[in-house]
């Protein structure tokens, strides 16, 4: 079943990366922020009131409220940064960059807090697909960064943020897994973007970005909504990967990884940036990490 969520949550990612890159050209970092968690939270809310979670929404303990509270935190810089270098980029530098990194990251984590579930047990040869997937993740990487025809060295400030980004998103799914697994994963997005919101909402008033409220277009809300709708779904279907019985974190990685391929795509259909060459050895590095990191938990 875990699979089935990962597939769902793929075609979700395509989606929200799209539409985040259309709305986040036309309104400044923290006012796209704040738009879109709030969208996010209403489209969660609305999403616990048709699993009928909405009793259990406060039945957590102490200590699931606390890693909420971590995993919140956390996804506010997630967020702030992730608007900070989409804005900054070029799609397709983006795209992969993002997906490569995020796999790097997470399934480095993920081999440090649970060894055994990603390395078929930890035996010596799927510990050594998992080093070398993980390796040609590095390389795709390192070559979206610097690839000039990709990522002109005028624009290479964003990759900063992308880290930062990539690394925290990467810190989400580990306490999703580890701490959280008991949670229903849209009772975790819900709780997680209403402080995300919230907390976007006490800094706009000191952003110069309130100034744009009223410029805002409907056009731009409507994106956005778009956006929103792709990313609860995102959130929660992937978290429903997650934490399903007997699910393998580095396969959902790999399924949800994907979203790169069709965003690349959709890179030369849509926005004109078309360097073939470059996106199908970045392709090949990428799609190469995946089916040894995939090997390392199956054989």
């Amino acid at each position: 079943m875990y699979i089935l969520f990962a597939v769902l949550a793929l075609f979700s990612s395509v989606g929200n990366t799209i539409f985040n890159r259309i709305s986040s050209d036309k309104v400044g970092t923290v006012l796209s922020a704040t738009i879109k968690s709030f969208m996010i939270t209403l489209a969660c809310f609305l999403i616990c009131l048709s699993y009928g979670h909405i009793n259990v929404l406060y039945a957590l303990t102490d200590e699931q409220w606390l890693w909420l509270g971590i995993l919140s935190l956390v996804t506010v810089v997630d967020w702030l940064f992730y608007f900070l270098a989409i804005k900054r980029s070029h799609l397709e530098a983006f795209a992969p960059f993002e997906s490569s990194y995020i796999l790097f990251a997470s399934n480095l984590l993920f081999v440090i807090f649970m060894v055994g579930a990603v390395t078929g047990g930890g035996h010596p040869l799927n510990i050594a697909f998992f080093i070398v997937g993980l390796a040609f993740l590095l390389a795709s990487t390192l070559f979206a960064v610097l690839n000039k025809k990709i990522n002109p060295k005028k624009r290479i400030g964003w990759i900063i943020f992308a880290l930062i980004s990539g690394t925290a998103l990467a810190f989400t799914l580990v306490i999703v897994k580890i701490k959280l697994q008991d949670v229903e994963s849209d009772v975790i997005a819900f709780h997680q973007m209403l402080f995300v919101f919230g907390t976007c909402l006490i800094c706009l008033p000191f952003s110069k970005d309130r100034k744009e409220i009223k410029k805002v277009k409907f056009r731009t809300y409507l994106d956005f909504f778009i956006s929103a709708l792709f990313n609860a779904l995102l959130m929660v279907f992937r978290y429903k990967a997650f934490t399903s019985e007997h699910a393998v974190p580095s396969i959902i990685n790999v399924i949800v990884g994907l979203d790169f391929v069709f965003v690349s795509i959709a890179t030369v259909l849509f926005f004109k940036e078309k360097n073939k060459k470059q996106l199908t050895i970045l392709i090949s590095l990428i799609v190469v990490g995946m089916i040894l990191v995939t090997l390392a938990s199956l054989i």
